[in-house]
Formats: C-alpha cells, sequence, structure tokens
C-alpha cells in the first residue's frame, strides 16, 4: 500500500514548483477550525533568505465530503478579482492547485491575516455601537464593490425581478428532487413570490456574512473572509440573513430600530426598503443556498449517507430554520 504524503511536505513540493526561487521550508502546518465545508490550516515557511511568511491553506475536503459545496475555481477568479480592486479588504490571494494534483485537492493558498473575529468581541457587556458600525460599514462596502469588477464567469442577472425569481427558485427545485415532498419549502416559496419588497440595485452579495467573517484588528481596517457563496444580488440578503441568525449577542436583535438606520443612512435606501419585515424576507431569501445544501444533506442521510459528527449540525440547524420560516411566513 503507497504511503500517504504528509501535507507538509505537499506543499514544499507545490511552492517549489509555484515560487522555486523562495526555496521555501514549511516550519508548521497545524489545521484551524472554521467553516463547514473546506479543510483550512495555518502554514508557517521559512525561504532560503530566512525571511518567514505565515499562509492560510484552504482546501476542499477529499471525495467532495463537505456539509457544503461550492466550486474552489470560481472563489479563486473571485479573489483576484477582488483584491484587484480593493474596495474591500481581504487576505492577499497567494497561489492556486487548480487540480489538486500536488496538495491532493483543489486548494487556495492566501496569506494569513492577524485579527480577531468580530463576533468575538461581543461580550455581553460590550457596546454594540461601535461593532454595528465596523459591520454596517462592511456591507456597505460590499454594496458599492464595482460590478464590473467582477469575474466575467460570476452570473450577473438582467433585473431585480429576474433575480428574485431564480433566488426563490432555488428552494422550489431543491424541494422537487426530495425524497420526501416538503410542504413547508413549497409554503415558503408561494410566499415569498406574494411578498415582494421594493427593489433596490443589485451588488455584490457575500452569501454568508456574519461577524465571523470579518476579521478586525486596530492595526489596518477590517479583513473579510469565506467568499465562497459571493454572487450578484440584493445587498438587502447580507443584512437580512444576519438579522435571523442565531449567534448570541446578535448586534441586530439588540437594537433592531438603530440598525436598519444606521443601514439606511449608509445606503440611502427608504424605510419602505428597509424595515424589519424587509429583513425577514431577506432571512428567508438569503438562506436559499444554505438551507437547501442543508435539506439535501439531511435527504442524504435519509438514504444511508452519512456525515460524521455534522449529522447534529445539519438536523439541528434545520429545525431552527423551519420554526423561523414558519413564524415569518404565518404572521
Amino acid at each position: 500500500m503507497a504511503t500517504e504524503i504528509p501535507m507538509p511536505d505537499r506543499l514544499e513540493r507545490f511552492l517549489a514548483d509555484v515560487e522555486p526561487d523562495l526555496k521555501a521550508t514549511v516550519v508548521s502546518y497545524r489545521p484551524i477550525s472554521g467553516g463547514y465545508s473546506r479543510i483550512t490550516a495555518v502554514a508557517d515557511i521559512r525561504a532560503a533568505d530566512g525571511g518567514e511568511q505565515t499562509l492560510i491553506v484552504r482546501s476542499d475536503p477529499p471525495g467532495g465530503e463537505g456539509v457544503f459545496q461550492s466550486e474552489r475555481d470560481r472563489e479563486w477568479d473571485l479573489l483576484q478579482a477582488l483584491w484587484d480592486d480593493h474596495t474591500i479588504e481581504i487576505p492577499r490571494p497567494r497561489w492556486y492547485d487548480a487540480s489538486g494534483d500536488v496538495l491532493g485537492s483543489k486548494t487556495i493558498i492566501m496569506d494569513h491575516v492577524t485579527g480577531t473575529p468580530l463576533q468575538l468581541t461581543l461580550g455581553p457587556d460590550v457596546d454594540l455601537a461601535g461593532a454595528r458600525k465596523i459591520f454596517l460599514g462592511v456591507a456597505d462596502q460590499l454594496r458599492n464593490t464595482p460590478l464590473d469588477a467582477m469575474p466575467q464567469v460570476m452570473e450577473r442577472p438582467a433585473d431585480w425581478d429576474s433575480y428574485i425569481d431564480s433566488a426563490i427558485d432555488i428552494y422550489a427545485k431543491a424541494e422537487q428532487e426530495l425524497t420526501d415532498s416538503s410542504p413547508i419549502i413549497r409554503y415558503v416559496s408561494a410566499w415569498l413570490r406574494a411578498n415582494k419588497p421594493q427593489p433596490v440595485p443589485l451588488s455584490v452579495v457575500h452569501g454568508d456574512f456574519q461577524p465571523g467573517n470579518i476579521l478586525v484588528a486596530d492595526d489596518h481596517p477590517p479583513v473579510v473572509i469565506d467568499w465562497e457563496f459571493t454572487r450578484i444580488g440584493d445587498p438587502r440578503e447580507d443584512v437580512g440573513y444576519y438579522s435571523g441568525s442565531p449567534l448570541p449577542n446578535s448586534m441586530y436583535t439588540a437594537d433592531p430600530e438603530a440598525f436598519l438606520a444606521e443601514y439606511r443612512a449608509l445606503t440611502g435606501f427608504t424605510e419602505e426598503q428597509v424595515n424589519p419585515q424587509v429583513m425577514e424576507y431577506f432571512f428567508i431569501l438569503g438562506m436559499a443556498e444554505l438551507y437547501v445544501q442543508m435539506m439535501q444533506g439531511a435527504d442524504g442521510l435519509s438514504r444511508g449517507q452519512g456525515k460524521g459528527i455534522m449529522t447534529t449540525f445539519l438536523i439541528n440547524s434545520l429545525c431552527y430554520f423551519q420554526e423561523r420560516y414558519l413564524d415569518i411566513c404565518s404572521r
């Protein structure tokens, strides 16, 4: 039986191919916790001249076993475009193993950024106004990121109505493909079609916009990570997605009026375009892709396709979001 090559050795081989003058040695390599869909590690490397760098290594799980599915090719193109545009701060993308031949699966390598996830600063006794300013400031940077700067492979909706319809269709199409029917999803899809809010201009949508994906530090602006679900859509999807988050010490639930007033002041949106009911609408719509993947994962469980320790996460998450959906749609 062939011996599996350790990841640090694979990384050294990869760096020797893409940056031979660096003559890099991997000093340390340690997996870190984070998202549920990718394998992430921190690698410290030392060049032949003694210079040291810290890198983030973000890989597809072998065999497509991640809880959520997304495309690394698309993410790599997006990261390069965001870095070149620089409207919003991200870790510098460095290299990409597009085939996975060297690193074992498709792998993005980027600079490590020192910072604390904004979520970890939201203690029970903290004044949330400062954190809210950071969070909504980043949301507005996303809204103002030029669409022309985004990769050509990123789908550009024809108009607001067709985009909203296509987002609702994510739910409807997924329900048709499940082993068992889902009356809840049919009900929610019908509610979304019947209660469309006033439109706003389409923009870049992060797709998993929550304070755990914003790194803050005293010596640099906020840095945004985890771009795998980014798309062009309605900017209210990002803030709506967060408004219904179960994360503790929510900047939204602590003071929805102040949160939405500040968001309207930044964006120029009207109260008809941004209010608590609109946030609930975009909580459901902004969750579409992730919720559908949770449903598909649970459907796979019913057919014996186990997800290991993440089984509990899938079932608990589905129960939570179904309860929230029904509460919103039945009012």
